[in-house]
């Protein structure tokens, strides 16, 4: 297989282009007698696009992808950051679309005809009649699409994937082409048919062990090769912050699990996985990599080496740290075991869907700050409290339908625990447990502000507590060489110093607590999940508020993710892991550190560092391997770094297609030697 080549149609495609065969359908179907109820509505319009969709096949490896053209109809923003035709039937009401995890163990074993003949059999009433009717027709149109596939695949010379798509994903998967087929036909016609981003793959290497054997391992290998470069023909190249490809599925971020507890047995693939990924070198699928204490070195030496090589493309989390923490929140033994990522670090597990939200921390504190009755730092610390408790409980999930009255059909459904069983829609409260993950957004710009408040008025008495707030509000400026002192000279989180380092985790232990107690107490049944997460969320936050204690100024954005505030940890690398190791993770269900490196380090010393930081509780790191100097560059002279691929937030971006303030914040990011 010629990677290279593949690579390079990738980043030259018309990134103007949209997916115009489904458009041109769609604007058919709701030319015509649109059925009037959602579920009717949304089969038949799967029904009708994938009866006039062609069938593009490629001579060798996995086949399935959209033609792309120039797009003359009216669009929308639909949920997911994605556009669609005005009108489009497949628009979730009461959720995001996507951003959840398959249940392709099912899928490749039963097939889709497996899974809804269990559903015809456990159906008793009329509206699970009916919702199992649905599933039927939509099984039956996939089933229909798929064999004209074959044909053209047959036609092209694509014998391998004209005969798996006559049986997958109909029938269960026989050998490790058709598993790998079947669940990228799922995965395309979710992403590109329906529409919706993140549908994640969960524990891959776990998925695929069944059907895998150890001496094919050469066409095993090109299989991966085709399957990995599939994955990046979704969304297109570019951001999803700026110039975004007019599909439904814009900017949709694809994660794969791979390693950890319970994985050993698989660690052959897993490893094959990795090198595959490490030759197609592109943003897709995000690689999340499961560490424990007694991992095999060949595993943590292989991730120490990919993640150097693959720029930002992989994560890796602590499985010691994470199944106890998910335990603890309230998870079962099996869907701790088995944790996943749905999204950059939103906690899930297999065949599972979870909402989220993002609390902004900084507001909270600012709030209770500006207090005037509150007089001292305990006073501060309640309303802080109180005021994160109002922000955590704004929200309580997804809003359920009755399945008698108001019928949903969603097709992505028959892939989430308990929907197929129930025989019910996840619209229709058909999913076994709900999850809402809290991202608390802004932790260092919180601690760095108590520990300003603390040391500016308490401690040397700079400032009464009265004249600080007036300060801040002013937005500093009526004492600039004081704000210059504050934002530059007092102690900052990530330093391993012990004073930011305390106020930091007392800030946290506030934010995570704010989460974890509406576990029980809201009535909604929920698991509430606090982790500390910002995706892009710091700018919007911190576009819309004013200074903060720490010397902030209004407008600028908050901390990202768990990371120190921007420029402000200068003690190296084992200082930040040292400061993040005094956070109380242990109440945390997930999290995101991203770490710049200037330059590559051993994998020996890589895998170490992890190992002594995840031994500290830390839960998730990403490692970036790129110079100030290169970035700089590629913000000058973009022409010669078209293929840079960078860590942002929680999952990998072309750097020259970032829009400019996520560059500049790359570059500002402290790069960080061993």
């Amino acid at each position: 297989m010629d990677v290279q080549r593949a690579r390079e149609q990738l980043f030259q495609k018309d990134e103007t282009f949209g997916f115009i065969e489904r458009e041109e359908a769609l604007h058919a179907f709701l030319s015509a007698d649109v059925p009037a109820g959602q579920a009717e509505r949304a089969v038949s319009a799967l029904e009708f696009i994938l009866s006039r969709l062609s069938c593009p096949a490629e001579p060798e490896g996995i086949v399935g992808r959209m033609v792309e053209g120039p797009v003359p109809y009216e669009m929308e923003p639909v949920a997911g950051n994605g556009f669609s035709h005005v009108g489009n039937p497949f628009q979730p009401r009461t959720r995001c679309a996507g951003h959840l995890t398959l249940d392709l163990k099912d899928l490749l074993s039963k097939g889709l005809s497996g899974i809804v003949r269990e559903m015809e059999a456990h159906a008793e009433s009329d509206a699970q009649k009916q919702y199992a009717a649905y599933c039927r027709r939509a099984v039956e149109a996939v089933k229909s699409f798929c064999l004209r596939y074959a044909d053209s695949a047959e036609r092209a010379g694509n014998t391998h994937a004209a005969e798996a798509l006559r049986t997958v994903p109909y029938g269960p998967a026989y050998d490790f082409f058709s598993a790998v087929q079947s669940i990228w036909m799922i995965e395309w016609v979710l992403s590109c048919v329906t529409g919706g981003r993140d549908f994640a793959y969960g524990r891959l290497d776990l998925v695929l062990l069944p059907y895998y054997r150890k001496e094919e391992d050469p066409a095993n290998y090109e299989v991966l090769l085709s399957f990995l470069l599939k994955n990046n023909e979704i969304g297109g190249m570019n951001s999803d912050l700026l110039n975004m490809q007019p599909v439904p599925c814009t900017g949709t971020n694809i994660y794969a699990m791979l390693g950890g507890k319970g994985a050993e047995e698989a660690l052959p693939l897993s490893l094959l996985i990795l090198r595959a990924a490490e030759e197609v070198h592109l943003m897709q699928p995000v690689l999340a990599l499961r560490i424990a204490k007694d991992s095999p070195k060949e595993w943590k030496l292989a991730a120490a080496r990919v993640t150097q090589n693959l720029s930002g493309q992989v994560s890796f989390y602590n499985d010691d740290a994470i199944i106890p923490n998910l335990l603890d929140l309230g998870f079962t033994e099996e869907h701790a075991l088995n944790y996943t990522m749905s999204g950059c670090n939103r906690a899930d597990f297999p065949g599972h869907m979870s909402s989220d939200m993002y609390d902004n921390a900084p507001a909270c504190l600012l709030r209770a700050f500006m207090d005037p009755e509150v007089t001292d730092m305990d006073g501060i610390l309640r309303r802080f409290r109180e005021e994160m408790e109002k922000e955590a409980g704004r929200k309580m999930g997804c809003v359920y339908t009755d399945p008698e009255t108001d019928p949903r059909f969603f097709f992505e459904s028959l892939f989430l625990r308990g929907c197929p069983e129930r025989v019910r829609d996840i619209e229709n409260g058909g999913q076994d447990q709900w999850t809402l993950v809290h991202h608390l957004c802004g932790l260092a710009t919180a601690g760095n502000s108590l520990a300003a408040i603390e040391k500016a008025v308490f401690e040397d008495h700079v400032l009464t507590l009265p004249e600080f707030r007036e300060l801040v509000k002013n937005n500093f400026e009526t004492d600039p060489k004081l704000h210059l002192f504050i934002r530059n000279r007092y102690p900052k989180f990530g330093n391993d110093d012990p004073f930011a380092d305390h106020w930091t985790r007392v800030a946290c232990e506030i934010m995570v607590d704010a989460v974890r107690s509406l576990n029980g107490t809201d009535g909604s049944g929920h698991i509430h999940i606090p982790g500390l997460y910002s995706l892009w969320f710091h700018h919007r936050f911190g576009e819309a508020l004013g200074a903060t204690p720490d010397g902030r100024l209004a407008g600028e954005p908050i901390s990202e993710n768990q990371s120190p505030v921007y420029g402000t940890d200068r003690e190296g690398i084992a200082a930040l892991l040292h400061s993040l190791g005094s956070l109380p993770m242990e109440k945390t269900g997930c999290g995101g550190l991203n770490v710049r490196l200037q330059s590559r380090l051993p994998e020996e010393m890589l895998s170490a560092m992890v190992d002594t930081y995840f031994e500290m509780g830390g839960v998730n790191i990403a490692v970036d391997v790129v110079s100030r100097e290169t970035l700089i560059d590629a913000l000058e002279h973009p022409e010669r770094h078209q293929t840079l691929c960078v860590r942002i937030v929680g999952y990998s971006e072309i750097f020259v297609r970032l829009p400019r303030y996520m560059q500049q914040e790359l570059i500002d990011r402290t790069p960080l030697t061993a």
